[in-house]
Formats: C-alpha cells, structure tokens, sequence
C-alpha cells in the first residue's frame, strides 16, 4: 500500500502544480484585464483547491503508514537530523500551510462582493501557497531529500 501511495502522491504533484498555475494565471488576468469572475475563473479555483486535498489526504496517509505520526517522542533526535526534520516536521506542515493559504484564497474570494476583490484575494493567496508548495517539494536537485520527478 506504501508504494500505491507515494506513486499516487508523486503523480498528483503534477496535477497541483498545473492547477495552481492555471488558477493563478486566471486570477491575475481577471484582475489585470477588469474581467467579471465567471465559472472559469471560478472552475480554475476549484480544480486547485480539491487537488491540493487531494493532495494533502494522500500525504497525511503516508505520514501516519511510515510511522513518521509515531515520532514526536525523538523530536531531539529528528531535528539533528535535516533529513527526517524534512520528512516529519518541514514537508508536512509547510504542506498543510500551503493547503491553508489557498483554501483561505479560495473562501476569501467566494465572500468577496466584487470581481476584483475576488481576484486580487485569489492571487495573492494561492501565489503565496503556491510558492511554499514549490519550497517544499523534494525536488531531485535537493540533496539528501531528494525524489525522482516521476515514480
């Protein structure tokens, strides 16, 4: 089941990134053209936001089936260590915070009462996920923590 869920966790990397991008790409258009927030913009939104649960379901999965969960009680140890401090501590709550970032986009927009209001708060929400989720991928450049780009 280990395997099922890193493969399944390193392919949707793939679709957040995509749709981060797609929803960040709308949000600034909207917001730099004076553009009504339509269903795409709105579509764009929700694509990004449900892959980034998605996302963050899978990851959480992984944590507590590799016993990182089971941790805390090392947290001495663990934070010498850049590796498992990576692993247990870093990865996942800067993952979470990324998560939190763009739901908190997607909810300030949807209150929003104006279209530019709506995009602005969009931008700037999932830009800022957007950059921590990148920050915490281990891309295959980052050393010791490093994962293929693909499974």
């Amino acid at each position: 089941m280990d395997h099922i869920l890193i493969n399944s966790h390193n392919i949707l990397r793939w679709a957040v990134l995509l749709f981060g991008l797609y929803a960040i790409t709308k949000s600034a258009r909207g917001l730099f053209l004076k553009q009504s927030y339509s269903s795409n913009h709105n579509l764009s939104a929700t694509l990004f936001v449900a892959s980034v649960h998605l996302q963050i379901l899978i990851g959480l999965l992984l944590y507590v089936a590799r016993g990182w969960a089971n941790n805390f009680s090392k947290m001495g140890e663990i934070m010498g260590d850049s590796t498992l401090r990576f692993w247990t501590v870093e990865h996942i709550f800067g993952m979470l915070f990324a998560a939190v970032l763009v739901q908190v986009g997607r909810t300030k927009s949807k209150k929003a009462n104006q279209d530019a209001k709506k995009h602005r708060s969009s931008l700037v929400f999932y830009t800022l996920g957007f950059i921590l989720i990148i920050a915490m991928i281990p891309w295959p450049f980052r050393g010791e923590i490093a994962r293929s780009l693909w499974p």
